[in-house]
């Protein structure tokens, strides 16, 4: 079921999957993390970190780190985001208000699927189902001074997600914005 984005309070709804990540689902991320992985100021590509990402990605598949990742399958099989979900280093912890929180991290979706279409927050919402599998209480986040402008309006539109603090020195380039949501255990 969709509804039309331009009345108030109504969204488009998401009707693709969400499933955990598989190898061949690399190939189409690459092109929306080149999207949006780019300096702030110059806005050239930052392969490295690209790269680096998707070494986590895939070190995640194998088992080698503690990082969960769900991708947004549309109906036609296309990659439309992803959103990763890990355990949170001691900064981000300091943030938390419970005794087991999670990190959502690398949340990305297409140029052509945001504005509305509910890819990110069916992502997020099925990285909460996640955690709270997983035993976490809460949900942290960081987003810094690069995804301003395309990324903390959406988190600021999650419904549970209070703003926190503005961490100064995380970022090169400039503070990044805090977020948390206390999650209910089922």
């Amino acid at each position: 079921m969709t509804t039309d984005r331009t009345e108030p309070g109504h969204e488009l709804t998401f009707t693709g999957t969400v499933r955990l990540i598989r190898a061949e689902d690399i190939p189409q991320l690459q092109p929306i993390l080149e999207t949006w992985i780019r300096d702030s100021a110059t806005h050239q590509l930052l392969p490295d970190e690209v790269n680096d990402v998707i070494k986590a990605m895939q070190e995640s598949m194998e088992g080698k780190n503690d990082r969960v990742y769900l991708v947004a399958e549309g109906l036609d099989g296309q990659i439309l985001g992803t959103v990763g979900l890990k355990n949170p280093d001691q900064l981000m912890r300091s943030f938390a208000k419970t005794d087991r929180p999670a990190e959502l991290i690398n949340a990305y979706v297409s140029k052509e699927q945001r504005g509305g279409k509910g890819v990110g927050s069916t992502l997020v919402k099925n990285l909460e189902a996640q955690a709270v599998a997983r035993g976490y209480t809460e949900i942290v986040l960081n987003s810094g001074p690069r995804y301003k402008e395309s990324g903390w309006g959406f988190y600021d539109r999650l419904p549970g997600y209070e703003r926190g603090c503005m961490v100064e020195n995380l970022y090169r380039s400039g503070p990044a914005q805090v977020w948390s949501k206390t999650l209910v255990q089922r």
